[in-house]
């Protein structure tokens, strides 16, 4: 039943990306590298206002570059924002998830969508590509991180534009997040 309704959700959502269902994302399991057992993104019972998914792949070089920006950004928002790395697909095993998060020193846990259900109800593509939602599920921001990426193979050496800092600062400040989407460049989810 979960399935039909995921799938007529999912259906609904390519019409809008904006508007999720606290009770679709809440009923996704995902699974955690350490553990055996499903983790729900409802069952973090913190008092944070937002929560940020950082969709990666371990493979992917961009994601492996971009880590010690995430980690920087996991060091200033913790304590405010719930923050979860999201593995989609079945194409790495627990140990490859580990290896990434020791090698990369990740402090925030990833979880592995292994049939893609979050992944594409949130219409994530790429990787890396941030999705911010506030308590609700609400979208807050979607898209790249910075503006380092143009396109790929093109870089800027340094970025001139922090699309992710600027909504995280301007939500946690009751503010308007002046930029709510970009378009992340990376590397494509693929189907497995």
């Amino acid at each position: 039943m979960f399935f039909l309704l995921l799938v007529q959700s999912v259906a609904a959502q390519q019409k809008n990306d904006s508007v999720f269902s606290a009770a679709i994302i809440s009923k996704i399991a995902l699974m955690p590298a350490d553990a055996g057992k499903s983790f729900y993104l409802n069952a973090d019972k913190s008092a944070n206002p937002e929560t940020l998914l950082i969709f990666l792949s371990p493979e992917c070089p961009l994601c492996q570059n971009y880590s010690s920006v995430l980690n920087d950004l996991y060091k200033q928002y913790s304590d405010r924002v719930n923050i979860y790395g999201i593995i989609p697909g079945k194409a790495y095993s627990a140990i490859d998830v580990k290896a990434f998060q020791k090698d990369y020193h990740i402090p925030f846990p990833l979880l592995t969508d292994p049939h893609k259900e979050l992944t594409q109800y949130l219409q994530a593509t790429v990787t890396p590509q941030v999705i911010l939602l506030d308590k609700e599920y609400r979208l807050l921001y979607k898209g790249a991180i910075d503006n380092r990426l143009q396109s790929l193979g093109k870089q800027r050496l340094k970025p001139t534009a922090f699309y992710l800092n600027d909504a995280l600062q301007a939500s946690l400040s009751n503010k308007i997040i002046s930029i709510k989407r970009t378009k992340a460049v990376g590397c494509i989810i693929n189907d497995y």
